[in-house]
C-alpha cells in the first residue's frame, strides 16, 4: 500500500486523536472529584497541570527528533502512546494512577506540534493560516464529538469515557500506521549533530533572528496558563452556582466546540487574508477577555452568550499565533520552533490549572474576573509588537517560509 501525506490525512489524524482527548478532558475535574478520588480543588488543578508540565518538556524534543527523522514516526509514537495512556487512566483505582496517567499522556502528547509542522511541510506561507486552522476544526468537532460522547457513555460508569478514548485512539494510531504518510523527505531534514534540551539549546542561541516567533511563544503560554485556570474552575463554579452534572458539562463543552467549528472552519481565514494573522490572534484575545468577564453573570443566557465569546475567540487566537511562528522560522526550523510553541502552552497549561484550582477555593468569583484582567494585558502586549517579521499578507508568494536570517525588523 502506498502511502501519502495530505492535508486531509493529517486532519483526520488530528480529528480522532482530539476526539479520544475530547472525551476525557472535559469531564476531568468532576470525575476526579468522586468519591473514589476524593480530590480537592487543588488536586484536579495538579492532575490537568501535570499532562501539560509533561509536554512543557518532552514536545520540543519531539519538535527537533520530527525535523531530523521525520514527522511520521513521531506521531505514531504520540498515538499509540495516548492510546495506552488513556486506558491506564479508565483502570485506575486512585488518585495516584491517575496522576501517572496524566503523566504519561503528556509525554507522549507531541501530535499537535508534529502535525502543524507536517501542515506547513504541505502549505504555502499564503495558506498557511487556514492549514492551521484546520487543526482548529479539529479541537472544535473533538470538543464537539468527544463531550457529547463522553456524556453519553458516563451513564454506564465513570470509566467508560476514558476506555471509550483508549479505543479510539488506539484504532486512530493503527489507521495512521497503515495511511499516513511522510510530508518531509529526508532531503530537506535537518541534520544537525547538537546535544542537549532545544528548551535551552537551539532557540535561544538563535534568539536574535527569530525574536518575533520566540515572543509569540511567550505570549501563547501567557494565554494558556490563564485560559487553563478557566477551564478547570468553569465546571467547578457551574456545579456549585448551577448545580452542573457530568452530563451538563459534557454538554457545554459541547456547545462550546460547535461555536468553535464555525469560527475555525470559515471565519479565521477570511479574517487572516483580510487583516492578517496578527490582528486576527487580538480579536481573539479581546473576544476571550469579555466572554470571561460576563461568565459569573447570574442569568444563564449571559453565561452561554460569555462562553460562546470564549469559544469564538479562543479559534481566532490559536491557528493566528501558531501561523506567525511558523512563517517566522525557516522550513529547517518548523518543527522544533511549533514544538516550543506548544511547549510554552503546555507550560502554561501545567502553571494554571494549579493556580486556577487553589485561588478558586479562596476566591470563587474574583478569579474570573483576575484572569479577564490578566488576559486584556495580553492583547495590549500582542497590539504592541510591531516587529513581528511577517505575516502571510507580507509574504512574496514564493511559497517559502520565513528566513531566519531576514531582519526582525521587517514589515
Amino acid at each position: 500500500m502506498r502511502r501519502t501525506a495530505s492535508v486531509g490525512i493529517i486532519f483526520f489524524t488530528v480529528f480522532m486523536d482530539l476526539l479520544g482527548f475530547g472525551m476525557v478532558l472535559p469531564l476531568m475535574p468532576l470525575y476526579a472529584a468522586d468519591p473514589r478520588f476524593q480530590a480537592s480543588a487543588a488536586e484536579i488543578g495538579w492532575l490537568m497541570a501535570i499532562f501539560s508540565l509533561m509536554q512543557f518538556f518532552f514536545a520540543p524534543l519531539w519538535g527537533r527528533l520530527s525535523d531530523r527523522i521525520g514527522r511520521r514516526p513521531v506521531l505514531l509514537i504520540g498515538l499509540f502512546g495516548s492510546a495506552f495512556s488513556y486506558l491506564l487512566y479508565g483502570l485506575a483505582q486512585s488518585y495516584i494512577v491517575l496522576l501517572l496517567a496524566r503523566a504519561m499522556a503528556g509525554i507522549m502528547g507531541a501530535n499537535i506540534a508534529v502535525a502543524q509542522a507536517a501542515l506547513a511541510d504541505l502549505t504555502t506561507p499564503e495558506k498557511r493560516t487556514k492549514a492551521m486552522g484546520l487543526i482548529g476544526v479539529a479541537f472544535g468537532l473533538g470538543f464537539i464529538l468527544g463531550p457529547a460522547l463522553g456524556s453519553l457513555t458516563s451513564a454506564q460508569g465513570l470509566a467508560a469515557a476514558p476506555l471509550l478514548a483508549a479505543l479510539v485512539t488506539g484504532i486512530n494510531a493503527l489507521a495512521a500506521f497503515f495511511w499516513l504518510g511522510e510530508s518531509y523527505p529526508p532531503e530537506q531534514r535537518s541534520h544537525t549533530t547538537r546535544r542537549g534540551h532545544p528548551l535551552w539549546g537551539e532557540p535561544w542561541q538563535e534568539a536574535k533572528k527569530l525574536r518575533g516567533a520566540l515572543q509569540i511563544c511567550f505570549l501563547m503560554g501567557l494565554f494558556t496558563l490563564l485560559f487553563a485556570a478557566f477551564e478547570v474552575i468553569m465546571p467547578l463554579w457551574g456545579r456549585d452556582q448551577w448545580q452542573w452534572t457530568v452530563q451538563t458539562v459534557g454538554w457545554i463543552f459541547t456547545y462550546i466546540g460547535v461555536v468553535a467549528v464555525i469560527v475555525q472552519g470559515g471565519i479565521v481565514r477570511h479574517l487572516a487574508a483580510r487583516w492578517g494573522e496578527k490582528k486576527t490572534a487580538a480579536l481573539g484575545l479581546l473576544l476571550v477577555t469579555v466572554g470571561i468577564a460576563l461568565f459569573i453573570h447570574d442569568q444563564f443566557s449571559m453565561v452561554l452568550l460569555a462562553l460562546a465569546l470564549v469559544a469564538a475567540g479562543s479559534g481566532l487566537v490559536h491557528p493566528g499565533l501558531s501561523s506567525l511562528v511558523s512563517l517566522n522560522c525557516s522550513a529547517q526550523q518548523q518543527g522544533l520552533m511549533l514544538g516550543l510553541f506548544q511547549s510554552m502552552s503546555a507550560l502554561g497549561r501545567g502553571v494554571g490549572p494549579v493556580l486556577g484550582g487553589v485561588a478558586y477555593q479562596q476566591w470563587p468569583a474574583p478569579v474570573f474576573l483576575w484572569i479577564a484582567l490578566g488576559l486584556g494585558l495580553a492583547w495590549l502586549v500582542l497590539l504592541r509588537m510591531r516587529h513581528l517579521l511577517r505575516d502571510s499578507r507580507a509574504s512574496n508568494g514564493d511559497g517559502q517560509n520565513g528566513s531566519s536570517n531576514a531582519s526582525p525588523g521587517a514589515p
